[in-house]
C-alpha cells in the first residue's frame, strides 16, 4: 500500500490562512450547516445530532458528508466547502499553529479505556505476539500525523520496539479491516463500528490510546473563529443541540444504534456486541492537552500548544 499524506497540505495551509484570516466581514449563514463525519462513531456525532431531531428542535437545519478521515473534513473547511467537523486536538493545534483561525467549542468523543472503541488489531491468524515483532512491518491508520500514529509510536516505545523500524500508511475507516485480512498490512487501528463488524476475523492486539492517557477526547467539535464570530446565536443554539444528542446517545443506546447502522450500512446482526463511543457534554482543556503533550513529544507540533487557547467560549 503506497503511503498517503495526511495532513493539511501547505498549499491549503496558505490558502485556508488567507481566506480565514484576510477576508472581510462576513454575513450570518442562512443555508443548511455542512458538517463533515469520517466514518467512525468516534467522529459521527452529527449523526445522531441531525436524525435524532435535535439540531431541527434547536431551529437549526443542515447535512452531513462522510469524508474518509479528519485532515480530509479539515481540508474542506479550510477551503470553504464545510462549516462544522470533528478533529482530534492536533489537527486543529497545527492548523492554529499555521495561522489558520480555527477554534474547538464543544466536547466530543471521549476515550475510555475500560471500553476503547478504537484499538489495534491483527488477523485472527497472526503469528504476530508483541510490540517488537511489529518491526519491520507495516500499520494502517485511518490518517498519518494524527493521535493514532503517535499514540501507536508511544505504545511501541513502551513496550521494546523501534517505530522508526515500523512504517505507517493511511487507510480509510471502512477500508482498515479489509486491508489487514488481504495481508497488505500487518497490523491496523480499528475504530467501532468496524472492529464488531470485523468479528471473529481479527484479534484485539493492544491499546495504543491508553498511552496518550486513560480518557481524553478522541474527537471535539471545531469551525473557523470566523464562522463563529458570524454566527454567535446559532453556534450557542448548537453547542446546546449537540449536548443534548450526546446525553440521549450517551443513554439511548438501542435508539441512537438504529440511527448509526442506518447511516453506515451495518448489519444488525453482527452490531450486538459493539463499544458505543461516549459522548462529552462539556470541553475541558484536562481532557485536550495529554494528546498536545505527547504530539509536542514526537515533533508533529511545530511549538507546544496550551488547550485552553484552543477553546472558543460562546456566549
Amino acid at each position: 500500500m503506497k503511503p498517503v499524506r495526511n495532513a493539511l497540505s501547505r498549499r491549503n495551509v496558505i490558502a485556508g490562512a488567507a481566506s480565514v484570516l484576510l477576508a472581510g466581514p462576513v454575513a450570518a449563514q442562512t443555508a443548511p450547516l455542512r458538517f463533515g463525519a469520517a466514518g467512525s462513531e468516534s467522529f459521527d456525532e452529527s449523526f445522531f445530532l441531525l436524525d435524532g431531531g435535535f439540531l431541527k428542535a434547536a431551529g437549526l437545519s443542515g447535512d452531513v458528508f462522510v469524508l474518509p478521515n479528519g485532515a480530509r473534513i479539515m481540508d474542506a473547511m479550510v477551503g470553504g466547502s464545510m462549516d462544522i467537523g470533528m478533529s482530534d486536538m492536533l489537527q486543529v493545534a497545527n492548523a492554529v499553529n499555521h495561522g489558520i483561525s480555527l477554534a474547538f467549542f464543544a466536547g466530543g468523543s471521549i476515550y475510555d479505556t475500560n471500553a476503547p472503541a478504537t484499538v489495534l488489531c491483527v488477523a485472527r491468524n497472526s503469528p504476530l505476539q508483541t510490540a517488537k515483532d511489529l518491526e519491520g512491518k507495516t500499520i494502517a491508520l485511518q490518517g498519518l500525523k494524527t493521535l493514532a500514529e503517535f499514540s501507536t509510536r508511544e505504545w511501541l516505545r513502551a513496550n521494546g520496539a523501534d517505530s522508526s523500524r515500523v512504517s505507517f500508511v493511511e487507510t480509510g475507516a471502512a477500508a482498515a479491516v479489509p486491508s489487514l485480512l488481504r495481508g497488505t498490512v500487518a497490523a491496523t487501528i480499528v475504530s467501532e463500528p468496524f472492529i464488531t463488524a470485523a468479528g471473529d476475523e481479527v484479534r484485539r492486539f493492544a491499546k495504543p490510546y491508553d498511552y496518550i492517557a486513560k480518557s481524553f477526547y478522541i474527537s471535539s467539535w471545531y469551525t473557523t473563529r470566523t464562522w463563529l464570530s458570524a454566527n454567535a446565536r446559532s453556534a450557542r443554539k448548537l453547542q446546546d443541540a449537540i449536548y443534548a444528542a450526546a446525553r440521549w446517545t450517551n443513554t439511548h443506546r438501542d435508539e441512537s444504534l438504529v440511527i448509526l447502522m442506518n447511516r453506515l450500512k451495518l448489519d444488525p446482526a453482527k452490531m450486538k456486541s459493539l463499544t458505543r463511543a461516549r459522548f462529552a457534554t462539556t470541553l475541558e482543556p484536562k481532557l485536550m492537552q495529554p494528546v498536545l503533550d505527547i504530539a509536542t513529544k514526537y515533533a508533529l507540533l511545530d511549538k507546544h500548544v496550551d488547550a485552553a487557547t484552543l477553546i472558543a467560549h460562546l456566549t
